[in-house]
């Protein structure tokens, strides 16, 4: 009882000012033989006493020790409260140890020698030397950390690592399962001892194997082991893997586990940690993280480089039940960090790995029955006493049968006896039972408990979460075979889930739910990238894992269930876009693209059954059979195109995904048809031929006046080079957003991918680089040497490795970590093999090869393994005249055994180098060629842009991109196959058609479904929309009836501004020129068009009826130079024809020039009629305003505009930084001019001159405001303009002006409106245009009319989007 009056004190005392003072000073307590948990000995004396003569009543306090007392529970729970609140007393940090003695002699010891004495002392000596700073606090939980240390530990667990629950919590649950004074002689074995000490010797070894059976108790003794450790003063960091938990189950959470620990209790590194988190912005909260990522950025970038005070124990449960149990060990087994670090693995039996770069051999200790039996005997023992009737005949009966059968296996034994505490009822017993378990299982009081009694002991519920008790009770459960069938059918119980996921999914509050959770767009400051669906969850805990994982289900869900179809097919219909509204608010786009995967998977099954038994085949009540799997198959495709296009968007603004999102989409997808149409849409989008999506996810630019060179697509970016900028363009994977520019400032030919795809290597004309692209921040820099130029670049089969190849046949080998040569391959080739520089050289994807080809010669292969192996291996040929004797191109298969040969032919060669068997394909003729990095499929365009993948090891074709007028720079795979990028000019476009087999796919299926996947299928053809004849020109009518669009053909064709479709062809130019400049009159009486050759054609048009034009000719000439402008008068009498050094005015009536103005120089301006006076023509150009005469281009007095800040203004730091080129800051060219609908203001937009007429390029943009009152003065002599500096920051692109504001594309492709004359941060933003619209010519046409319908040009048609500026 003395234990529990001091607990019960110190509770008291805290909270009370008179002795809060004395209680704060408390370091700790030592409890001996205090019975914290109650004991079942306390109803037995009650009843002693009860029944002694003079007949003593039950005493309350006595009753207050029984296991179930409430009392002693409500102490508990404060102690422990109290106990998280205080960081000085280090909870849970109790050490638990047993004493040889009973309540007599707990506290009497014989001598200095009694072993309880020793016990007792060495644990209070511990606390003084901690108190005293000589033994450092390992509690994992309760450092001593400021304020500041505390806000970064919660950043880092909650926003980097994702760690949302305490370790010490699920390490209090399995000590709760350490029963009273077993498990200890684990802390006495030599084995264990050795580790621990060995640790620390470089000599010694630091991995330790804890192997046993099955349900012996691994978890309890290693929960044994890691308070052993904590005791003894060691910093211990631990994890408890769990194959039945959906996170714990991961190698991934394993490490943040371990991370978030050490960060908590080790100040430095959690600064560290946060600082590359600032810096890069890399989280791993995601499950889908890369294990060798975290690996690479956490434990070998900041763990292992870190010195500690002292050496940290690591402790990792039920490793074989990891996900990636193997890298995960692999990894542990090949570290070599600065502080000396211990790994002990508990395991089942399994294959124990040596240990690489070391001498000594993992520690193991194979745990056999002898050595856990007397804890089995113990624990049966004193837990019958509780659960047995009080006979000692019985208890010993039931104790020895199940110590009999219970074969070593403590989950057996605990299986047991709780069946048996459970179900040893007495007659009177039957009735309450049956009251307790209702029929229609409503009602419940303590759910927790009817869990565990329904589901027979086979789960657990800790937390409030329900997990199997192990991983042997699920592999029996849903075990399976010839004699058997399962206790569960696995298909049935994931129907159930998906089923009651849907169900929940499906509810009209969740867009109100989750409209308190929008944040409002900002354009002074970031946006706010935290999972904002955590804040949902608070009030919706179910919300989540459904939102996340209901697919899954579906995906191994019986194909036969009518009501999931139907379930499914409401939640498609009707909830799908509030699914994707919580995904978004999540900021994880990978549940959506992963949900498509499951459902593709899920069709993928039941097309196979249908096809086998098609008269068997589910049949819903609303599709047909054919039909089902098409309709789910293009939700899917939906759900990949969504994250493609709008991904950046939908993150930003959740709630876009129901008004701003469906018009966007094609009529013929699934949410365009569903949604699209909805009449509550003020938005709609017309004009596009193509009813249903195309291939192109998105469209990305490296900036209109430059070009892109190469392409590298990583897991979660993918990188285009700018050579001539010296610049590596960085893209997220997942939503095609920049993520940053790395900046090499030197000429670059090339750059390659390590093997982690994290660190990426640049090839300057001076040096070579190594960067972080997560960061962007250089890690490395090699300064060439010599003057042989740089075939091939490579990181070496080690981490600190760099291969370098030569054009003088050599191969050196780098150290990164002292970045000096290691080595030099220099092959020693005959003459008539070599007379030259190799034209090519690649290396090997196991860097133990290289091959070279020269000119007029066939490929070799070098061992780089031999450095004095004097022949390489030999392409065999046949004749001087043979194709392979001119290869153009070499690419090695992943496998490392084959050669790709691309010949000058077209011929491509599969060169087998162990079978020396060549294999020429004659029927694939590429230009370009790239390999997945599985090693299925070969990527390849033709001289005309088409596009192909071939399927080996046939190499046939199974789909086709067809184009015929595109040239493709540089094409490659995304890293896992699903996706190909290629390079055209400034752009790279992002493909991914729906008939290329995923690689992930085929895990994502139940196999015994799965069919023969070899199976040919007719390729997949389609037409690349870049083929059609471009939109080069648009011009708009005033009244928002009708448009004009110029082509690459040249023809002119006027089209229906309601639904874009062609109405007249109005005439043509050659068809060798292309349109380049269209107007269209304000009274659509004229339209004149000029093409890149010069010529300048007009008419005028008579409205003969409805869509029906008569047309005359008035103009066609041709002019030495390209037309930049073209302004009709007022009246429509006078067309001002403007070029780049001319001005010239005609006459609609004569069709002849009335006057001219040579400049003899390129001028800089352009014309916009004067609002107030008729007769008079305005210039304006960056530096000055005139006023003209239209009848003779006379000017009057110049006005100065004055001198601007030239420098490029900064952006907001919510605009990513975008590289420039470098201008001259006085050539500026004024490129766009409007006037507002009130005449108040004219807007134009000057851009560095580029020394072409005109620039695709909004790189420099300054926004200039102009107000007309000073136009009405007679001779003005200043004119003041304003340049919006911090509006330009937001502004990618002009578009027009709209009533009183100006209209923009931002950074983000939001179309924005700005009014005038407000703060600069009064922008508001209306809708969003998708990526594969989005390329510099694209941009330069856009065209807004007075209406507010926007018009953008996309390859042959135009877009037409009405409502989208309405308030």
């Amino acid at each position: 009882m003395g234990g529990l009056v001091v607990k019960k004190a110190y509770i008291v005392g805290k909270h009370d000012p008179e002795f809060s003072g004395i209680v704060s000073q408390v370091y700790g307590i030592v409890f001996l033989a205090t019975p914290h948990r109650g004991s079942q000995y306390a109803k037995v004396l009650n009843n002693i006493l009860s029944t002694a003569p003079m007949g003593a009543p039950p005493k309350a306090y006595v009753a207050s020790l029984d296991s179930q007392s409430e009392a002693l529970q409500d102490i508990n729970e404060q102690f422990r409260i109290v106990e998280k609140e205080s960081g000085t007393l280090g909870y849970p940090q109790e050490m638990s140890n047993p004493l040889n003695a009973d309540h007599h002699t707990i506290c009497k010891f014989q001598h200095r020698e009694d072993p309880n004495y020793l016990t007792v002392k060495n644990t209070l000596k511990l606390w003084a030397d901690r108190l005293e700073g000589k033994v450092s606090k390992t509690q994992p939980y309760a450092p001593k950390l400021t304020p500041s240390h505390v806000n970064i530990t919660n950043t880092i667990v909650i926003s980097m690592l994702g760690i949302r629950e305490a370790a010490e919590e699920e390490l209090n649950v399995r000590r709760s399962n350490v029963a009273e004074g077993t498990c200890q002689w684990i802390t006495q074995r030599r084995e264990l001892a050795t580790w621990i000490e060995s640790v620390n010797n470089p000599q010694g070894s630091s991995i330790f194997w804890l192997i046993a059976l099955p349900a012996t108790g691994k978890t309890t003794l290693s929960t044994v082991i890691i308070d052993h450790l904590q005791f003894l003063g060691k910093s211990c960091q631990y994890s408890f893997i769990s194959s039945d938990h959906q996170t714990r189950r991961t190698s991934a959470y394993c490490l943040r586990s371990i991370a978030t620990q050490l960060a908590v209790s080790n100040a430095e590194f959690g600064s560290r940690l946060l600082t590359l988190h600032e810096e890069t912005g890399l989280a791993f909260k995601s499950q889908n993280q890369p294990l060798k990522i975290i690996w690479e950025k956490i434990f070998e970038g900041i763990i292992f480089k870190m010195k500690y005070s002292h050496p940290l124990y690591w402790v990792i449960d039920a490793v074989d039940e990891a996900d990636q149990q193997s890298l995960l060990v692999n990894f542990f087994n090949k570290m070599q960090p600065i502080t000396p670090i211990g790994v002990l693995f508990a395991s089942r039996p399994v294959k124990i790995p040596p240990l690489p770069f070391r001498n000594a051999s993992p520690i193991t200790l194979f745990l056999s029955e002898a050595d856990y039996h007397d804890d089995i005997h113990t624990y049966v023992q004193r837990s019958g006493e509780a659960v047995l009737p009080e006979n000692e005949e019985v208890q010993a009966e039931v104790t020895k049968e199940i110590l009999d059968k219970a074969s070593g296996s403590f989950l057996w034994v605990r299986f047991a006896l709780e069946t048996l505490e459970r179900n040893w009822h007495t007659e009177d017993d039957i009735p309450e039972l049956k009251v307790a378990l209702q029929p229609d299982f409503t009602g419940f009081i303590r759910l927790e408990e009817t869990i565990v009694d329904i589901c027979g002991h086979f789960v657990s519920v800790s937390s409030s979460k329900v997990s199997m008790i192990h991983i042997t009770a699920r592999d029996f459960l849903l075990k399976k075979d010839h004699e058997h069938i399962p206790y569960i059918n696995s298909r049935e119980a994931h129907t159930h889930i998906a089923e009651t996921c849907l169900q929940h999914l499906s509810n009209d509050d969740w867009r109100r739910v989750f409209k308190q959770f929008q944040h409002p767009f900002s354009p002074s400051g970031k946006d706010e990238r935290q999972n904002r669906l955590l804040l949902a969850e608070q009030g919706h805990p179910f919300l989540g894992y459904a939102t996340c994982y209901w697919a899954f289900h579906v995906s191994k869900a019986h194909l036969s269930s009518n009501t999931l179809v139907d379930t499914l097919q409401d939640f498609l219909n009707g909830y799908s876009l509030s699914w994707i509204e919580a995904i978004a608010l999540s900021q994880n786009l990978r549940y959506l693209t992963r949900s498509a995967q499951y459902l593709k998977a899920y069709v993928k099954r039941m097309s196979r059954i249908r096809d086998a038994a098609p008269f068997d085949s589910p049949i819903s009540l609303t599709f047909s059979p054919d039909q089902l799997p098409l309709i789910i198959k293009s939700w899917a495709n939906d759900f990949v195109r969504i994250v493609g296009k709008f991904g950046t968007n939908l993150v930003q603004s959740p709630s876009s995904i129901h008004k701003l999102i469906p018009p966007f989409c094609p009529r013929a997808s699934m949410i365009g048809e569903t949604f699209g149409t909805n009449r509550e849409l003020a938005l709609t989008v017309t004009g596009l031929q193509y009813d249903d999506w195309n291939d192109c996810l998105a469209s990305v630019s490296v900036g209109e006046d430059l070009m892109a060179n190469r392409l590298l697509a990583a897991d979660t970016y993918f990188l285009v080079i700018v050579s001539s900028e010296g610049s590596v363009f960085v893209w997220f994977t997942d939503t095609c957003e920049r993520a940053r520019v790395i900046l090499h400032q030197e000429y670059v030919t090339s750059m390659v991918l390590d093997g982690s795809q994290s660190l990426v290597a640049t090839t300057g004309t001076h040096t070579f680089r190594i960067w972080d692209i997560s960061s962007g921040e250089e890690m490395h820099r090699i300064q060439k040497t010599g003057q042989a130029l740089t075939m091939s670049i490579a990181f070496g089969a080690k981490a600190s490795e760099f291969l370098v190849g030569l054009d003088d046949s050599s191969v050196t080998c780098f150290n990164l970590s002292t970045l000096q040569q290691q080595s030099v391959f220099q092959p020693k080739t005959p003459s008539a093999l070599v007379q030259n520089c190799p034209k090519t050289m690649v290396f090997s994807p196991d860097r133990k090869k290289v091959t070279m080809a020269w000119r007029g010669k066939p490929p070799v292969v070098w061992d780089l393994s031999a450095y004095q192996a004097p022949y390489p291996q030999l392409c065999r040929t046949t004749k001087p005249t043979d194709a392979l004797c001119a290869p153009e191109s070499l690419q090695w298969l992943p496998s490392g055994d084959s050669l790709l040969i691309l010949c000058q032919n077209t011929m491509v060669v599969e060169w087998r180098l162990y079978d020396e068997e060549q294999i020429e394909y004659s029927h694939i003729q590429p230009r370009e060629m790239a390999i997945s990095q599985d090693g299925n499929f070969l990527l390849t365009c033709d001289h005309v842009g088409t596009m192909s993948v071939w399927m080996f090891p046939r190499l046939s074709l199974i789909y086709r991109l067809i184009n015929e007028n595109e040239f493709i720079r540089c094409l490659t795979f995304s890293s896992d196959g699903q996706r190909f990028y290629d390079i055209r000019g400034s752009t790279c476009n992002v493909w991914e058609p729906d008939a290329l087999v995923r690689a992930d796919e085929e895990s994502l299926e139940d196999q015994s479904s799965v069919g023969d996947l070899s199976m040919a299928t007719e390729p997949v053809l389609r037409s690349d929309e870049s083929s059609q004849c471009q939109v080069t020109a648009l011009a708009v009518d005033s009244l928002d009836h009708y448009f004009c669009v110029g082509r690459d053909d040249g023809t002119v064709t006027i089209q229906g501004a309601s639904d874009g479709k062609r109405l007249r062809k109005v005439y043509s130019h050659s068809n060798t020129s292309a349109v380049i400049i269209l107007y269209w009159s304000a009274s659509g009486r004229y339209m004149v068009s000029g093409d890149d050759s010069g010529r300048i054609i007009a008419k005028r048009l008579e409205v003969k009826e409805d869509a029906k034009w008569t047309v005359f000719a008035i103009l066609d000439i041709r002019l030495p130079e390209t037309v930049q402008q073209f302004v009709f008068s007022h009246d429509e009498k006078l067309l001002l024809v403007s070029t780049l050094t001319t001005d010239r005015v005609w006459s609609m009536k004569t069709r002849k020039e009335i006057c001219s103005k040579r400049w003899g120089f390129p001028q800089s301006r352009r014309w916009i009629l004067h609002p107030f006076k008729p007769s008079l023509l305005i210039w304006i150009d960056p530096k000055e305003v005139h006023t003209y005469t239209w009848s003779t281009l006379e000017h009057s007095d110049p006005v100065e505009i004055p001198a601007k800040d030239p420098s490029t203004p900064t952006r907001s730091p919510c605009i990513p930084q975008v590289l420039t080129p470098s201008h001259p800051s006085q050539n500026r060219i004024v490129q766009w001019i409007s006037l507002t609908e009130n005449k108040q203001n004219i807007i134009f937009e000057t851009l560095p001159s580029t020394g072409h007429t005109s620039t695709r390029s909004s790189s420099g943009l300054h926004l200039e405001i102009l107000s007309t009152t000073d136009l009405r003065l007679q001779h003005p002599h200043t004119l003041a303009t304003d340049c919006m500096a911090d509006l330009v920051g937001q502004v990618k692109r002009l578009i027009g002006t709209y009533q009183d504001t100006i209209v923009f594309l931002d950074y983000d492709y939001w179309i924005c409106t700005w009014r005038i004359e407000s703060v600069v941060l009064d922008i508001k933003r209306h809708f969003f245009l998708p990526r594969d619209w989005l390329n510099g010519g694209t941009l330069q046409m856009a065209w807004l009319n007075r209406h507010g319908t926007f018009f953008c040009p996309k390859y042959g048609d135009v877009a037409i989007v009405r409502g989208g500026l309405r308030p």
